[in-house]
């Protein structure tokens, strides 16, 4: 498994979403949020299982984004790329890692990602037409075998 693999894939534990998701709830109760423990819960959530959690902790960051300072804004960027992969929006996710990639060209974590996410648009590229000119063979197979069968019928 590569590095792309192992951030991608990450799985947090359901325990450590519940921690981090009563510290946002409590400071969300006094009115005041602060933006670490904002990204925290966002992160934990863009790290879930469920698709749900994922847009979530999407919402979360874009916020943060909004707000926050330009050195603040390339990460948040970065981690929403993450989030709209795992939500298979890659064309989005890619525009964020286009966006970072225009302040810093030379951010290598950024280059990987992007490498990682235009690599699984390829094959799920290619398996979409391998599904595509399989049900063509299928259908093509059929016309033959009708075909077959209407001559075979005539005699």
């Amino acid at each position: 498994m590569n590095k792309m693999d192992v951030i991608i894939k990450d799985v947090i534990n359901p325990d450590e979403i519940m921690k981090f998701e009563e510290k946002y709830k409590k400071e969300e109760a006094m009115g005041c949020i602060c933006p670490e423990t904002q990204f925290e819960y966002a992160w934990c959530l863009v790290r879930s299982p469920y698709a749900d959690d994922w847009k979530t902790g999407f919402e979360l960051l874009k916020k943060l984004y909004d707000i926050g300072d330009d050195h603040a804004k390339r990460d948040y960027l970065y981690y929403m790329a993450i989030a709209k992969f795992k939500m298979k929006k890659y064309d989005d996710a890619l525009e964020y890692c286009q966006a970072i990639l225009k302040v810093q060209p030379q951010n290598h974590q950024v280059k990987q990602l992007k490498a990682y996410i235009e690599s699984k648009m390829k094959k799920e590229g290619l398996l979409g037409m391998a599904v595509i000119g399989g049900a063509g063979l299928v259908l093509g197979i059929g016309a033959a075998a009708l075909a077959a069968i209407a001559v075979a019928s005539k005699k």
